[in-house]
């Protein structure tokens, strides 16, 4: 590192690449710099922010040549507000960057060569698709309450009128409860509200007398209407849910003898969908009001060859009730931290033929199916969505098949959960 370069010093630097998590990479004396809200093209001046042993982070402080994939943000708040990365990107080019970081994942994490990609499928929306929002609240002052997201930093809260990635009945309703608090109409206290949108499904509380008794949403999915609890997991992105699904059922290859796991199963969104493919299916989910859910939404859909237990996978795996079974396919949509070691220990221990892996983080996705295709399971495809469309995050749909005879538990490369 040239020993001249000190936190404070603007150096101008080309953009060559924008790493995952979003940040851009340039080159400042033999050492990498990442700056946020960049993109490869970009000839900015940079300031510097910290420097580490291997690698500089820096601010733009002005921009000498603009990347030619570089377009205006919509939102007022870009830059600031730490919800979106990408708005500064053309959207065909936040595909094609979505599209190598995957690739990129699974050759560097996975260990995969040529890893079996298909092109990235675009959100028909790129803007106001998300079909929930949580705001933060700073209620302290009644005069001046402030509401909206966390900043770039994720220590400070951005106050907002309006967001450019919701659904615009959740800006509507968002609106409202905001001029109800400036104005002392609503008395709301705590430090956060969730808002759900009318569009995609009924986005007003509900509870049904017996058989729910917290809030509850509708989400209409392919015809269907399900219910989530309103603090409750769904997909975000409201025009790619059904696209998520069909894929999701038509990778699983199912056939109607097939018995099937759902692990992290939620509301019951892939176990509904699933279910009229295979001879059983079991959900395992550890989230309370969920499990209910999905047990209602079951019973309205008179779905027989379905259950749900509910606590954490490693959990359920162990019981009897499981063990017993034999299972053809694994369905995987774990939280962005993926898979512990445990679960995919018991996953390689089934008989199960089939995996589909459902992740919003490509990074941990691939760390795990390394360690199943170290013991026996092949990666047939990896099928990217663009789920989060003005951000860094991706969705990725992942089959395997076990090969013939293999379960084996043997120890191969050293992989860090």
């Amino acid at each position: 590192m040239n020993c001249q370069i000190k936190v404070g010093d603007i150096v101008k630097t080309t953009i060559h690449t924008v790493a995952f998590g979003g940040d851009g990479i340039g080159r400042i004396d033999n050492m990498v710099v990442f700056v946020p809200f960049t993109v490869d093209g970009d000839v900015v001046d940079v300031e510097i922010k910290k420097i580490r042993k291997n690698y500089l982070r820096g601010e733009i402080k002005s921009i000498s040549s603009p990347s030619p994939e570089r377009t205006d943000p919509k939102c007022p708040y870009y830059s600031r507000c730490g919800g979106c990365q990408y708005q500064h990107i053309s959207y065909e080019h936040q595909l094609r960057i979505k599209e190598r970081q995957v690739m990129e994942s699974f050759e560097r994490i996975g260990k995969i060569v040529s890893p079996p990609m298909k092109a990235i499928i675009p959100s028909p929306r790129t803007f106001n698709y998300r079909g929930k929002a949580e705001y933060h609240l700073k209620l302290s002052d009644p005069g001046q309450p402030h509401t909206g997201f966390m900043d770039t930093g994720g220590g400070k809260l951005v106050d907002i009128e309006r967001c450019e990635i919701v659904d615009e009945s959740i800006n509507h309703t968002y609106h409202q409860f905001r001029k109800d608090l400036i104005s002392g109409n609503n008395t709301f206290q705590g430090d956060r509200r969730t808002f759900w949108s009318e569009t995609g499904g009924n986005g007003k509380y509900e509870t049904e007398n017996d058989l729910i008794e917290f809030k509850s949403v509708w989400r209409t999915v392919k015809g269907k209407s399900l219910r989530v609890p309103c603090e409750g997991f769904f997909q975000a992105n409201i025009s790619l849910v059904d696209i998520l699904v069909e894929y999701v059922i038509n990778m699983s290859d199912l056939t109607y003898s097939d018995v099937a796991v759902d692990c992290y199963c939620g509301s019951g969104l892939f176990s509904l969908f699933l279910s009229p493919h295979v001879r059983q299916i079991y959900g395992i989910e550890i989230d309370h009001e969920a499990v209910r859910c999905a047990r209602v939404n079951f019973q309205n859909y008179n779905v027989t060859n379905t259950q749900v237990f509910e606590g954490r996978v490693e959990e359920i795996f162990k019981k009897e009730y499981i063990k017993e079974k034999s299972m053809d396919v694994v369905l995987l949509d774990p939280p962005r931290i993926g898979c512990t070691k445990e679960v995919l220990d018991r996953i390689i221990e089934m008989e199960a033929t089939r995996v589909i892996y459902v992740s919003c983080n490509p990074a941990t996705q691939a760390r795990d199916i390394r360690y199943l295709n170290d013991r026996g399971f092949s990666l047939l495809e990896l099928q990217p969505i663009d789920m989060f469309p003005q951000t860094k995050h991706i969705e990725v749909i992942a089959s395997l098949a076990r090969a013939s005879g293999s379960n084996s538990l043997r120890p191969l490369h050293n992989v860090s959960f």
